[in-house]
């Protein structure tokens, strides 16, 4: 059965450090007397655990993260929040033991499995961080599309580009997928697969322009100049067509700069 991820524990698998809000010091007021009224409630120090891990506060996050574990030791998710933490602070072989230990207890944690294919892959495991991003994204009812592209990253070309196949078929086509699975094409030489991908994207975006120079700039590095000519060119004709505030703006105005340079230097047809 595929799950969801604990709300509690959410900091604990999302990808990038961990962001301080300001109804955090609110949270831990009332986290503290809630804990003051029951104290032998592990699952109360779990959640100050990862409010003070929001702040980055590594040595509270782990004293509370001990005393669940001596308020109960099987408890899978003290393992799994102590390998996360273990992960954080730079100590990826701390958090694959903690994380074996989650796993033992419930086997089919995906967010234990994802935290553990991770470490996986910063210890340089790259054969179990694949079959531990695997079965995380097997087991999980809405993946985010970076699990999908931390996974193809511990893949070798053609299997990770397979994999963002298998991804896109599921959550279809997400721009940050398709990129990457691009960028794969073209190191395996297959720029017409590739360009095709860039062009797919220009006519399901808002800002087609972006994804036009992108496929020019793949053609150029192909040789292909006429051909990445046609892309810029494209390119030019869907900023024409920008609303005039995103037209004039700073950013866009650079951008037919920069389109109008590349052109100039491209044949504009075959010799």
């Amino acid at each position: 059965m595929r799950r969801r991820f604990p709300p509690l524990l959410l900091w604990l698998t999302l990808a990038g450090g961990l962001v301080a809000h300001p109804e955090i010091e609110d949270a831990l007021r009332r986290l503290n007397a809630r804990i003051a009224a029951t104290p032998g409630d592990p699952e109360l120090f779990l959640e100050r655990a990862a409010l003070y891990a929001r702040h980055e506060d590594w040595i509270n996050a782990e004293a509370n993260l001990s005393m669940a574990a001596e308020l109960n030791p099987r408890h899978p998710a003290v393992a799994r929040a102590r390998g996360a933490l273990a992960l954080a602070t730079g100590q990826p072989g701390e958090a694959v033991r903690h994380l074996n230990a989650a796993l033992a207890l419930v086997p089919d944690d995906p967010a234990a499995r994802l935290l553990r294919a991770r470490a996986h892959a910063r210890l340089g495991d790259r054969p179990a961080a694949a079959r531990d991003y695997a079965a995380a994204l097997a087991g999980l009812d809405r993946p985010s599309p970076e699990f999908f592209l931390e996974r193809a990253a511990v893949l070798d070309p053609p299997e990770a580009l397979r994999s963002l196949d298998d991804a896109a078929a599921r959550l279809g086509d997400t721009p940050s997928l398709q990129e990457q699975a691009a960028a794969l094409e073209e190191k395996l030489g297959c720029v017409e697969a590739a360009a095709a991908r860039y062009t797919r994207l220009a006519r399901q975006s808002e800002r087609p322009e972006l994804w036009l120079i992108r496929r020019g700039d793949l053609l150029v590095r192909a040789y292909r100049p006429v051909e990445a000519a046609v892309a810029y060119r494209e390119a030019l004709q869907a900023v024409a067509a920008l609303p005039d505030w995103l037209r004039e703006s700073p950013e866009t105005v650079s951008l037919i700069s920069r389109l109008q340079a590349l052109l100039t230097r491209l044949p504009a047809s075959p010799p």
